[in-house]
């Protein structure tokens, strides 16, 4: 546990950017239009515009620039306004734009890093790749669910990540209890940032934090609001946020109590 905490200052530390906060369980009464054809396009406007492995590659590409024996050579194809979400116990903002992406992720590496699972699957609607993954920093497992949106031109716009347990994933497992494959895989009804942010589903998926649109959907929208506000102020966010939220990273990679790990088994 201290080598990721170790870790994870200083990916801190290097970007300056990154913030912590805890999700409210309390969601919108309203809902975002999808405006599809317009700038400011929801992504689920977007339908898949390469194969099934190229985007299965470029998920599987993302998490090689963590793993510390791969050459920082290997990147995928990210798009230069990328954003970067990982809700509790993570820090809430880890990545914006191209650049300091790929630097967060050489970072990372200084903690030996590796996977003792990487299960990436490809879905015709947005997010197109979605993984369950275990990280395994320095013999540490860390289970994670993550999730990869695309634009036009098969770049990587928004990743969307959570601790995979029960407890802390945007899906449920239906009246019965149990996970079956599709709500392991979100296929159900699933509560995502992505496809609530205004631009991400316009042709180049380029977000744009003071258009109309965005502006819209702060006002009924609390967690675009919160994304919104601190890609404007990422230093204070981030100052406040790691002040006030540091210790719950310390058990991040702990199933919660009550929590059943492995919790689905195909």
């Amino acid at each position: 546990m201290k080598n990721i905490i170790s870790t994870i200052c200083q990916f801190l530390v290097v970007i300056l950017f990154f913030s912590c906060s805890k999700k409210e369980e309390i969601k919108p009464i309203f809902s975002i239009e999808p405006n599809c054809g317009t700038e400011a396009a929801l992504s689920t406007c977007l339908t898949p515009k390469f194969s099934p492995e190229y985007y299965i590659d470029q998920g599987v590409k993302y998490f090689l620039t963590m793993q510390s024996d791969i050459p920082i050579s290997v990147i995928p194809k990210y798009s230069d306004l990328v954003v970067r979400w990982e809700w509790k116990p993570w820090l809430l903002l880890t990545g914006y734009e191209k650049k300091g992406l790929i630097q967060s992720n050489i970072v990372l590496k200084l903690n030996p890093t590796a996977y003792d699972l990487l299960d990436c699957k490809y879905f015709d609607t947005q997010p197109f790749c979605r993984c369950h993954v275990i990280f395994d920093y320095g013999g540490e497992p860390c289970p994670i669910y993550e999730e990869f949106t695309f634009n036009d031109q098969g770049e990587i716009t928004f990743i969307e990540a959570w601790s995979d347990f029960e407890s802390l994933l945007p899906m449920t497992s239906g009246a019965d209890g149990i996970w079956d494959e599709k709500e392991y895989w979100g296929e159900t009804d699933v509560y995502r940032l992505s496809t609530k942010v205004p631009g991400l589903g316009n042709e180049t998926g380029r977000i744009n934090i003071n258009s109309e649109a965005m502006k819209k959907a702060i006002k009924v929208d609390k967690d675009v609001a919160d994304m919104v506000r601190r890609i404007k102020d990422p230093y204070g966010t981030y100052y406040q946020q790691i002040k006030n939220n540091f210790q719950e990273l310390q058990g991040g990679c702990e199933a919660p109590e009550g929590d059943i790990y492995p919790y689905y088994a195909p």
